[in-house]
């Protein structure tokens, strides 16, 4: 029994600091009962087999025995990185996917400062099967 993700339902956005630049990933997945924890972790051997891609893996906690009601459930992580350009999501028990790193867009606000827009909500994007 595991929660029904799709990569839709994902998206990684790229945030330039002062510092470097952070690439943020956010999902969600239709999960058999509530409770369920998710967590998104660096990938384990072969992390870095392709620069221009972060590797990533979805890991699920069931909860203790719950009612049956489909839950949505959201996961998110912020990595530091100077180079993704997709980020690919592993999964245990079925075949991931792979999504690209959009850069965060950046707007005027008031008095003409430059300022990031906080609704880099998931639009619908393109991704591949891995």
């Amino acid at each position: 029994m595991h929660c029904d993700f799709s990569p839709h339902d994902f998206a990684a956005v790229a945030i330039r600091t002062s510092d470097g630049r952070l690439v943020q990933v956010t999902g969600a997945g239709l999960c058999p009962t509530a409770g369920w924890e998710l967590r998104l972790v660096a990938g384990g051997p072969g992390f870095r087999s392709q620069p221009e891609r972060l590797l990533l893996e979805l890991r699920e906690s069931p909860p203790r025995p719950a009612p049956r009601v489909l839950t949505e459930t959201t996961v998110d992580v912020t990595v530091e990185d100077t180079r993704a350009e997709e980020v690919e999501i592993r999964f245990g028990w079925r075949e991931g996917f792979v999504i690209p790193v959009r850069e965060a867009a950046l707007r005027r606000g008031p008095r003409g400062a430059m300022r990031r827009r906080t609704d880099a909500a998931p639009d619908r994007i393109a991704a591949s099967a891995v």
